[in-house]
């Protein structure tokens, strides 16, 4: 029987996310391959990965490369890409896919799942969501603080002994992630923080704590109306999600949201997978969102379609 430190896993897409839960895994003794892009590719493949945490600076040796030809046999697949690319990659890993392979999404938005098992199927994919401040200090460095866990499930909200054994993996390498009960459930509780603080963080440049003392009211309607669809929808999110996510907010001091230092690097948003989603959901259930919407169309109009990706 296989152990699982025997178990392979491959890191798609070796951003900020990526690269820290990789490195982490890799410390802990993990067969870990990454696929990462551009500069921080040339970086990581030269020098390694150099983390930042905990006050402390250490380099970490990794398997990286930048496609995934003749790369396969792999247990569980994190894909960690932003969620415009999420069909681009379901597409390219779907002919390495096993009876054993287990997909995992570790992004933001709520329909990451939808778009993977429409390609590969539902059977090898579970949901999962991270809580982590994280960021690509420059190409080949990571620096991450505070809180580094996630919620992993199953889409069906049942038990497995997969959820088991990579519940168990993320514990060995210290990352605090544990299992849901209900997935979908949690995936729109991280949405309602994720439509708000990512959609008035580009509007207004301002960190998380500033926001929550200069834009605390329009964060909190935000999030009551993204709320409201969840309900709509039958969603079982928490019922204090509100007040949760108002709370866990408080000690993110100097914290850029995800879209605001894209949107500072010039690159592509995440505004319809995050913002978008929720007004599409809301027009299919009648449900009046005037807060988000303003933002949204604010957003649209200042940056136009340069910095916004469909798929």
């Amino acid at each position: 029987m296989q152990s699982l430190k025997e178990k392979r896993i491959l890191v798609y897409g070796a951003g900020a996310v990526g690269s820290y839960y990789g490195s982490m895994l890799v410390k802990a003794g993990y067969d870990v391959t990454f696929i990462a892009r551009g500069n921080h590719f040339q970086v990581l493949k030269e020098k390694g990965l150099t983390l930042i945490r905990d006050k402390q600076k250490e380099n970490i040796q990794i398997k990286v490369f930048d496609n995934i030809k003749d790369l396969n046999n792999f247990d569980y697949i994190f894909i960690c890409v932003k969620s415009i690319d999420t069909k681009i990659v379901a597409l390219d890993i779907k002919n390495i896919i096993s009876a054993n392979t287990t997909v995992i999404s570790l992004q933001n938005g709520v329909e990451n799942e939808k778009v993977i098992t429409t390609i590969i199927g539902e059977k090898p994919v579970i949901g999962g969501l991270v809580f982590v401040a994280a960021k690509i200090v420059e190409p080949g460095i990571v620096y991450q603080s505070g809180y580094n866990g996630g919620l992993i499930g199953e889409l069906d909200c049942t038990k497995s002994q997969r959820i088991d054994d990579l519940f168990k993996i993320f514990q060995s390498a210290e990352i605090d992630v544990k299992i849901s009960d209900d997935i979908n459930a949690d995936l729109w509780n991280k949405l309602v923080w994720n439509a708000s603080f990512n959609s008035v963080s580009v509007l207004t440049g301002k960190t998380v704590d500033k926001m929550l003392e200069e834009d605390y009211e329009l964060i909190k309607d935000i999030m009551t109306e993204v709320k409201n669809v969840a309900v709509a929808l039958k969603i079982n999110v928490r019922p204090d999600t509100v007040e949760f996510n108002l709370n866990r907010s408080k000690g993110f001091t100097g914290f850029k949201t995800s879209m605001l230092q894209d949107y500072e690097r010039g690159k592509p948003l995440e505004i319809e997978e995050l913002v978008g989603v929720v007004i599409k959901k809301a027009k299919e259930n009648n449900i009046y969102v005037p807060n988000i919407q303003n933002v949204y169309t604010k957003l649209k109009n200042r940056i136009g379609t340069d910095y916004i990706v469909k798929n």
